[in-house]
């Protein structure tokens, strides 16, 4: 499939956010390569176009081999950010939600803060970013007190998010924390409706008060739920590339996208693990273009999406909003 040069270049061009991003999952290849040769010798086999996971089991295998050697350290997660950033710089980004692994606290035996000031650091003054933890539906195997308190007193951590292999129904432990967590002032995330059916969106945006579905695309097959995510206004951070790759979807054609997008569920667009999958944020976008006929009309919506559902003032959301529109415009008037 022929890629559209000026397509490439609108997209490129928008002023884009992304609000579904693993830290873990975005390691500097080059730098892990040119570190540790030996060790990192061969990139993962999933960057190919058409590689498709047999199981979840089979990602997390990559996950073991490759990032958790790599990620050991404080220094090692502001390397990962610090090239993350770069490259999403050269995409236009404004905008970012991304996440670290609470588990990681366990494999490494730092601690919360060290790894929150760590990528706090490393994120460029000019950029606006939210930092969620991300933790297992098992909670952690041991001190989980002690890691969901320092969690709480963490202010470099604005979030939390449930991660890992969808277990439902939840655990009460979730439950309460999530409580807890709003009433500290935390954001509420979950991962649901990708790798369990409908009723994990319906449980996390009732009995976690989640509003910020991360994926949540299997709600299609249930009107009841889509209609509860509308009357909460919940706005699903979808990951169409991911989504493919780890057979949630048959095909991009067939993601539901489009269709909870005219539901009236605001969905955003993004690379989830791009060191795992192999793709940028641009990618996302064109898979979108290509695989479900998006017109520039719709891509400039979900980029606007991005901004509705942001953690921001309404005067910079208008802004660049303004701007999204203008560059639309642009476009729309160049190719016609």
């Amino acid at each position: 499939m022929t890629r559209n040069s000026e397509l490439q270049d609108f997209l490129k061009s928008l002023p884009k956010a992304e609000h579904h991003i693993h830290i873990e999952g975005s390691c500097p290849w080059d730098i892990m390569a040119r570190t540790d040769p030996q060790q990192f010798d061969t990139p993962p086999p999933s960057w190919a176009g058409d590689y498709r996971f047999e199981t979840f089991d089979d990602f997390e295998q990559l996950i073991f081999k490759y990032v958790v050697p790599w990620m050991i350290s404080p220094e090692r997660y502001a390397q990962t950010v610090e090239t993350l950033f770069k490259v999403r710089r050269e995409e236009n980004l404004r905008y970012i939600e991304f996440s670290f692994a609470g588990i990681a606290l366990e494999f490494t035996g730092l601690a919360p803060r060290e790894i929150a000031q760590a990528i706090r650091a490393a994120v460029p003054q000019d950029m606006e970013a939210r930092l969620y933890i991300g933790l297992h539906h098992s909670g952690f195997s041991k001190d989980q007190d002690r890691y969901l308190s320092e969690i709480l007193d963490t202010p470099e951590i604005d979030g939390i998010d449930l991660h890992g292999p969808e277990e439902f129904p939840l655990r009460d432990w979730s439950k309460e924390f999530w409580k807890a967590a709003k009433s500290a002032g935390k954001a509420l995330k979950a991962h649901a409706g990708e790798l369990s059916g409908p009723s994990s969106v319906r449980e996390v945006i009732e009995d976690l008060g989640v509003t910020k579905v991360q994926h949540g695309i299997r709600a299609i097959e249930d009107p009841s739920v889509m209609d509860l995510a509308v009357q909460a206004g919940a706005s699903f951070d979808v990951c169409p590339i991911s989504n493919v790759k780890l057979r949630n979807v048959s095909d991009i054609s067939e993601h539901p996208l489009m269709k909870l997008e005219a539901a009236g569920i605001p969905c955003t667009l993004n690379t989830d693990d791009p060191f795992i999958f192999g793709n940028t944020l641009t990618d996302d976008y064109l898979a979108v273009a290509e695989g479900l006929n998006a017109s520039p009309k719709q891509l400039a919506q979900f980029a606007r999406n991005g901004f509705t559902t942001a953690d921001l003032p309404q005067s910079s959301k208008l802004e660049t909003i303004a701007k999204i529109d203008s560059l639309l415009d642009g476009y729309l008037a160049a190719t016609s």
